[in-house]
């Protein structure tokens, strides 16, 4: 049974000109938004039922073209459409001049007998392309209800009929043609090309029609047909009825929410209180320890908070589900916080020791917990077992002197600085036995990857070995293994160290390996420039 509208749009060359906004710095817009491919539909709709009445200007007056669109801005409104479109290049810019289409602005002076008005014939446009690498063609899929599905069924053929009059996706050089039916999840599944998917409603990103799309655009060219009415120039208002979604491909990871803490003397504001690498396990937990003694001191017990005893107990603690035999075990998969020491690195001089701490949530937090824990544990002190006090944390920002000396490597402060090549730096768990082979030990490095929430297609290679490949010092680090302390219920299982390439550029903090939580697995940006 068809369970998706899919709204296809080929382009007969393999470029895009679509951009942002309409600065020449603007980037480009790829894929194109549901909106651009809501006004090529518009556009091809108006062009074919006007032509079928006879008007020029009464456009889209037809009952059948008004409905079908109008459904489907609602569509919209109510969820973005999944994209599946072609990689991509973005081509170099090249200034090219064109003519001006902005003799409007003189056209109402010569209206009114102003015969030496002029303007410049030509002017200067910048032309950056989008260079589609392995296909021509754009899909837009929307998951339908059962409700929708038969409005589809209703509005299909109107559908079909707008998108084959689609003539230009993008600028008017971008010539396409399109496509509308109804396919099962079979044929979704078969589409070719990259999937884009919608993030986290109200954050900026491509545009989607809503209700009142339609009208808003009628409205706009009859306004634009009139823009010289009595010898005054009009400019038409620009589109305001839109909304915006972020997308993703599917293989990039969301950002990781973090707080950034600095390891002080627990008696002095100055210096740092220093540990070594091979303890790093050590400091998570004491970390942890803080962590949840602020937690339980600060529950909501309000209807409807989220700060209660459950996030103290799972997220913040680590502890499993509800009715589960083991606190932790070796997957941890539900939604908690990291507790990552930092080993020193990045330069000559480095020693490896451990001054710094970042508490991260899972990639895709809202944030929430970071921003109460960096409140939380400003001026906290950490407390060793056997040694009592012994380290004050204190926040860091991403934009203080401080975070660009160490933090930069295990966390992008922009996108600048996010890199494609990784490696840990604190040895990795691997979730089960590897029995010495590299097959076996390839498949527990790619559950580490979806336990720790990343699609393994968006990890180009990877590799792994015994000993460390020591990223940004000399022999700062510990060179065995069984030199870093573990967990007990982490104890009896084997330690790689990894190497890996991203197809994108990530900002962490990333982490893998059963101990990803607990200060193994530590990674850091392989190359720094």
């Amino acid at each position: 049974m068809p369970s998706h509208l899919h709204i296809s749009v080929t382009f007969l060359q393999p470029t895009c000109h679509a951009r942002m906004g309409k600065e020449d710095a603007a980037p480009n817009e790829w894929p194109p938004s549901p909106l651009r491919l809501f006004q090529a539909m518009v556009a091809g709709a108006a062009a074919r039922w006007a032509g079928e009445n006879g008007s020029g200007r009464a456009a889209l007056t037809a009952d059948a073209p008004v409905a079908a669109l109008k459904w489907l801005e609602c569509l919209c409104e109510n969820a973005a459409p999944t994209i599946i479109a072609p990689r991509v290049v973005t081509g170099q810019a090249v200034p090219r001049y064109v003519p001006n289409n902005s003799a409007d602005l003189v056209a109402a002076q010569w209206a009114r007998g102003d015969t030496l008005a002029t303007f410049e014939d030509r002017t200067k446009k910048v032309f950056r392309p989008t260079h589609l690498l392995d296909g021509s063609t754009v899909h837009y899929l929307w998951l339908l209800t059962d409700d929708q599905r038969r409005e589809a069924v209703r509005h299909e053929g109107t559908l079909a009929a707008a998108a084959r009059c689609i003539v230009a996706l993008g600028w008017g050089i971008d010539a396409a043609i399109g496509d509308a039916r109804l396919i099962d999840d079979a044929g979704a599944a078969a589409l070719p090309g990259e999937l884009w998917e919608p993030a986290r409603p109200g954050t900026p990103g491509l545009r989607l029609p809503v209700r009142g799309t339609l009208d808003a655009l009628i409205a706009r060219h009859a306004t634009f047909l009139d823009r010289l009415k009595d010898g005054v120039f009009h400019p038409a208002a620009p589109l305001r009825a839109f909304t915006t979604a972020a997308y993703r491909r599917a293989s990039d990871l969301p950002p990781r929410p973090f707080a950034a803490f600095v390891l002080r003397p627990f008696d002095s504001d100055t210096g740092y209180a220093a540990f070594p690498a091979a303890r790093a396990n050590h400091v998570a937990a004491m970390l942890r320890h803080a962590a949840c003694v602020a937690a339980k001191a600060d529950l909501d017990h309000r209807p409807g908070a989220w700060r209660t005893n459950e996030w103290a107990l799972r997220f913040v603690a680590g502890h499993g589900p509800s009715g589960t035999a083991k606190r932790r075990s070796k997957d941890d998969s539900h939604p908690r916080f990291s507790y990552l020491p930092l080993p020193s690195i990045g330069h000559t001089h480095a020693d490896g020791m451990i001054r710094r701490v970042i508490i991260a949530e899972p990639f895709g937090g809202d944030g929430r917990s970071v921003r109460w824990v960096s409140q939380r544990l400003a001026g906290v002190v950490l407390h060793d077992e056997d040694r009592g006090p012994v380290a004050r944390l204190e926040p860091v920002e991403p934009d203080e002197a401080e975070f660009s000396r160490v933090f930069r490597l295990y966390a992008a402060r922009s996108t600048e600085e996010s890199r494609t090549a990784w490696a840990s730096v604190t040895p990795v768990i691997l979730p089960g036995y590897d029995d010495n082979t590299i097959a076996k030990r390839e498949r527990l490095l790619l559950e580490c990857l979806r336990h720790a929430g990343i699609d393994p297609a968006a990890v180009v290679w990877l590799e792994s070995r015994r000993a460390a490949w020591q990223p940004h010092v000399g022999g700062a680090l510990p060179q065995s293994l069984a030199a870093f302390k573990r967990p007990d219920y982490l104890a009896h299982l084997p330690a790689i160290h990894v190497r890996l390439q991203f197809a994108s550029p990530i900002s962490g903090p990333l982490t893998l390996g059963a101990g990803r939580h607990c200060g193994l697995g530590v990674c850091a940006v392989e190359s720094v420039t």
